[in-house]
């Protein structure tokens, strides 16, 4: 590939490089959420299209591979550095190596400009050498590590993942299943889109964006390859919305329709309690979220889909709901219930190195919290759909099996009766979708009916 032509933009591309450099300092020294943090910076800062795609790819490229990234860079530091400087090296070996549209001259001179900024001429030196050494040896170093054996400490530099989160996986899907699930967690996510049902909006989507046809919701959603959807009259006319395929399950898993009286538990930002409303005719959703800004989301969203008479937001917590709502007030349940999110680590990769298993067991307080406090309010009849975005069976599987031990008036709905590959159920008749399966978020259903 010719890099020269990438020439006169190379000062313009200064500010991207900085930019990164902070909000990967945010993300790791402060505990800020990457996806939050960049969008702020994109909110805050006027950068061209180009720009702003050029700073999400370096974002959220270099937190996908940190791991990998400082085992190509530490044998040429070989000393303690502070983490900007760290970052500034890391932005420019994910450069070198991913992506080869951006010459070595630009890489070299960027990096030198930041560290000439944050710490005058003393480090400039420095960073120059390593850069040099990564411009020479970083393919060939990245190559290397792809090819070591897939002993757990190996996997977790390949697959820049900690070596716990690995090992869970190994113990409980097996070895081949769990490198599956993290080499599929480098690759790029793309945009899925749900639309308003009507067949000629799908066919919009296809004509106006490159697109791939859904394996899982083809009739309502596709994925967007390439293309600015939330920036198209087809969004803010209503038409769709962005959600991923995985998520647009779960109304489907409920069979909401018609009149029926629905408690959405956990609503925000709104995709799931949206989908829902379109349902209906003479029913309503009751969106509950704890966070007023939270509900502020789903009316926007509601107002924007044209669903808003069908929906209602209230403040308030599911752990309360038993105390504010009659027994037996709805028809359906939806609780999609807090959880580590480990089905999302591609689309939100700094998750990969902040969760661990202790906060899981905190989270499942208070998943048991919300269905025990949603249960009475339940109509005999009616049914409880309970979901979540991770992949622990602790979260999952083991909460299901734990719930119907103590409410045996409950069983089973098996939800094979969905037209879903083979391979998205489990025995026991939930949804149980891997990230790598399919390329979308991971994600997990089950469906209870009251007796």
């Amino acid at each position: 590939m010719n890099k020269s032509k990438y020439s006169s933009k190379a000062q313009k591309k200064k500010s991207v490089r900085y930019l990164a450099m902070q909000i990967l300092n945010a993300v790791e020294q402060d505990g800020a959420y990457v996806n939050l943090k960049l969008s702020q910076v994109l909110n805050d800062v006027s950068l061209s299209s180009e720009d702003s795609a050029l700073l999400t790819e370096i974002v959220y490229g270099v937190t996908q591979r940190r791991l990998t990234l400082d085992a190509i860079i530490d044998p040429y530091v070989k000393t303690r550095i502070p983490l900007w400087l760290r970052n500034v090296l890391r932005i420019s070996a994910f450069q070198i190596i991913f992506l080869d549209r951006i010459p070595d001259y630009a890489v070299l001179s960027q990096a030198s400009e930041i560290v000439r900024m944050k710490a005058g001429a003393q480090l400039v030196n420095f960073a120059r050498g390593v850069i040099h050494e990564l411009v020479r040896n970083g393919q060939t170093d990245y190559d290397n590590i792809m090819m070591l054996d897939d002993t757990l400490d190996h996997l977790a530099i390949k697959y820049s993942a900690p070596s716990w989160l690995i090992q869970y996986f190994i113990k409980h899907r097996g070895k081949s299943e769990a490198i599956a699930l993290f080499e599929s967690l480098l690759w790029k996510p793309y945009i899925a889109v749900r639309t308003n049902g009507k067949p000629e909006i799908l066919q919009q989507l296809r004509d106006t964006f490159k697109t791939q046809e859904s394996p899982l919701v083809s009739s309502f959603g596709i994925r967007v390859v390439s293309g600015q959807v939330a920036q198209s009259p087809l969004f803010s006319n209503g038409d769709v919305t962005i959600q991923d395929e995985t998520s647009m399950l779960v109304a489907l898993a409920g069979n909401v329709n018609g009149d029926d009286n629905v408690l959405d538990a956990c609503a925000a930002p709104g995709g799931k309690t949206t989908h829902m409303a379109q349902f209906l005719t003479t029913g309503q959703v009751t969106a509950l979220d704890v966070h007023e800004h939270k509900l502020d989301l789903i009316r926007e969203n509601a107002t924007r889909l044209n669903v808003q008479d069908k929906i209602t937001p209230i403040l308030l917590d599911a752990r309360s709901v038993h105390e504010n709502f009659k027994r037996e007030s709805f028809d359906k349940i939806f609780v999609d219930a807090p959880c580590s999110g480990l089905g999302l680590m591609r689309r939100k990769p700094d998750i990969k190195y902040t969760k661990l298993l202790d906060g899981v067991h905190d989270l499942s307080k208070i998943q048991w919290d919300i269905l025990n406090s949603v249960e009475p309010t339940l109509k005999t009849g009616g049914r409880l759909i309970y979901s979540t975005c991770t992949l622990t069976k602790t979260e999952n599987q083991d909460m299901i099996r734990r719930f119907l031990q103590e409410h045996q008036n409950y069983k089973v709905v098996p939800l094979n009766v969905l037209d879903l590959p083979e391979k998205c159920y489990t025995q026991e008749g939930y949804i149980e979708i891997f990230p790598h399966a399919f390329h979308t978020d991971g994600f997990f259903i089950a469906v209870l009916e009251k007796q």
